[in-house]
């Protein structure tokens, strides 16, 4: 902490990517050479996957927990222990999950990608953030003892906890309520409540940091060497981060000062969806082995042979991973070779006689074979590859202050990235008209980004507002406008309309990351000691009132204005500072007469984009 600014200043930056499939971290030191972005060194943690050889950034998303819910391991562990208990039929009643990041959403789709097993079957939302909370209470420890342990590059040096700042990553897709429930599992798991201590970004804005940062590690997909262009001032680019859970497109530009701090400004609102890599695993679940198995019977295996049927999946992951695409004569990507995966032998043993000599036909005489055509794992890919070319379309539309192609460049990250049927069919369906480019580990571009990010956070210089911000107030009664059921006169006798909307911030407006917008409220009640003020979101551009369609309540902000009691109604005024520029809205209030300035607490309800209307 400065002592003469009190801005906190960290000597350590740690980033945590909590992802669907996978989650891991980095860190970076603090100091003078480091701030040159060029010379920055990030230490990436690495995992060694149970069995194997080699290492990875990220660490399975899972978790074991005991009858109590308790989790004991986490991670490959927890994975490894799992297949154990089942081997043994689970004499303890141990839980199992794995996706458990898609379950938090209240409106995420009904699917199996989210995985709940054993004792944690028929997990709800208070269980899954549990789950979170324990599983980023052991990153952050992990983090703690390698920091504390090693230093920097094996030195001597040691941090203490208040010596860093966090951050965690976000899907751009999730909402303000989504974005609060994880910060208060962090915080639940020991990582500090200090908003400056405690960063959230989205992962796509933290994968255009990365790249922004790192230019000269991108590569064409056809491997010729090429770099994203980040010094050409007002040069613009796309960012489509393609993880396990979801897909987040978003897009910046490089402001006209050029490179530098602030460089960043987004031009695009966020957009995505659930159009992960894991959907391609359940429709190959949920598609190919109900065709093979019959719908029936499968849902007899998932219980009777859950192990198998997730080792069946492992395997086709495994394969599909490997993927090469091949050219097409008309320079379409096609997929030519089949997909052949062996069934373990419990599970073919359980197979009705018939459907093994189905299969067994179908691998050209081979047992314990499933075979896929070429047309099979091309619709499975499809099936996510499609929606996701369609969004990136969507995304060139919504660009803000440019035509319709309104970037030049399209960068892909995440693990999903590592498909290079994807990026084949992104570089075929987009390539003619813009430069498309992935980073050499595309993998680690989101975590990379979020520890450059951590460092120094004013290096987004601005965002799109996602959607029209506003809060509920009382305004003059418009007659032959409003409704007359609105109608009320105030303490001061002038004729007021109840339930109207007073818009902060529009959607799709630039919000500098530092700029607060001010507004002043009347307190009408002169006894009035403190007040609740409802927050409002919708994708309307002029919102009237609080219950219309598509105008949802967001949160409410306690307001204190007891400085004020018994004044006129007149002098009693209060005002409301918003900052909408960052990853989360914040909101501090200001009793005009007392001057004491209040830190409001939002408390977040759900928002999920529905468009029935709301109470007031």
């Amino acid at each position: 902490m400065s002592a003469s600014t009190g801005v906190f200043v960290p000597k350590v930056v740690v980033a945590i990517d909590f992802g669907t499939h996978g989650s891991g971290f980095a860190w970076a030191t603090v100091s003078n050479l480091q701030d040159v972005t060029n010379n920055r060194y990030i230490a990436y943690q690495n995992f060694v996957k149970h069995g194997g050889s080699s290492s990875y950034p990220k660490d399975l998303t899972a978790v074991l927990a005991d009858a109590q819910g308790v989790v004991r391991e986490f991670g490959f562990e927890a994975r490894r222990r799992w297949q154990i208990e089942l081997n043994q039929k689970n004499p303890n009643n141990f839980g199992y999950a794995s996706r458990f990041k898609m379950a938090l959403r209240a409106d995420a789709p009904s699917s199996d990608v989210p995985r709940f097993l054993g004792s944690l079957a028929g997990a709800d939302r208070r269980v899954v953030r549990e789950l979170i909370t324990a599983y980023l209470g052991k990153m952050y420890r992990t983090a703690l003892q390698e920091i504390g342990a090693t230093g920097y590059r094996g030195s001597a040096l040691a941090y203490e906890g208040d010596d860093i700042r966090w951050c965690i990553t976000v899907p751009a897709i999730w909402k303000d309520a989504e974005k609060r429930a994880m910060r208060d599992a962090a915080e639940a798991a020991g990582l500090p409540a200090d908003e400056e201590r405690l960063l959230l970004v989205s992962e796509p804005e933290a994968a255009a940091v990365y790249c922004a940062l790192t230019s000269g590690t991108l590569l064409g997909p056809a491997r010729p060497e090429g770099r994203l262009d980040v010094w050409t001032a007002g040069s613009r680019f796309m960012v489509v981060d393609c993880g396990g859970g979801t897909v987040d497109i978003t897009s910046y530009q490089i402001r006209a000062e050029g490179a530098g701090d602030d460089r960043l400004s987004e031009i695009g609102l966020a957009d995505g969806g659930a159009l992960g890599s894991a959907y391609i695993n359940q429709h190959f679940v949920d598609r190919v082995l109900a065709d093979r198995f019959g719908a029936e019977r499968l849902k007899e295996l998932k219980v009777s042979h859950s192990k198998e049927i997730t080792l069946l999946e492992d395997r086709w992951e495994e394969w599909k991973v490997g993927l090469h695409s091949e050219t097409a004569p008309g320079g379409a990507p096609v997929i030519t070779t089949p997909c052949d995966i062996e069934i373990p032998g419990r599970l073919w043993e359980a197979l009705p006689r018939a459907t093994q000599e189905r299969l067994q036909d179908e691998a050209f005489g081979d047992p314990y074979h499933l075979v896929l055509t070429p047309a099979e794992v091309a619709m499975l890919h499809e099936a996510v590859v499609g929606p996701v070319l369609d969004t990136i379309e969507r995304q060139r539309r919504l660009v803000v202050g440019g035509p319709v192609t309104g970037v030049d460049q399209i960068v892909i990250v995440g693990g999903f990235a590592r498909s290079t049927y994807l990026r084949d069919r992104i570089a075929h369906r987009f390539g003619d008209e813009v430069k498309v480019l992935i980073p050499q580990d595309p993998a680690v571009a989101v975590l990379g980004g979020a520890v450059h990010f951590a460092y120094d956070p004013s290096v987004i210089w601005g965002r799109r507002s996602k959607y029209t911000y506003g809060y509920a107030c009382s305004k003059l009664f418009r007659e032959g406008i409003d409704p007359v059921e609105r109608r009320f006169v105030d303490e001061d006798g002038d004729v007021m309309c109840r339930g109207r909307v007073h818009v902060v911030v529009r959607r799709g407006e630039l919000v500098e990351a530092d700029e607060r917008r001010t507004s002043a409220m009347k307190i009408a009640q002169r006894d009035l000691r403190s007040f609740d003020i409802g927050l409002y979101a919708t994708y309307s551009d002029e919102p009237q009132y609080t219950d219309e369609p598509g105008c949802e309540r967001l949160g409410t902000v306690a307001a204190d204005v007891s400085g004020s009691v018994h004044q006129d109604s007149s002098k009693r005024l209060v005002d409301v500072y918003y900052a909408f520029g960052g990853t989360e809205i914040s909101v501090e209030t200001k009793d005009r007469i007392s001057e004491v300035r209040r830190k409001a607490a939002i408390a977040f309800t759900e928002l999920y984009g529905r468009h029935g209307g709301a109470g007031s």
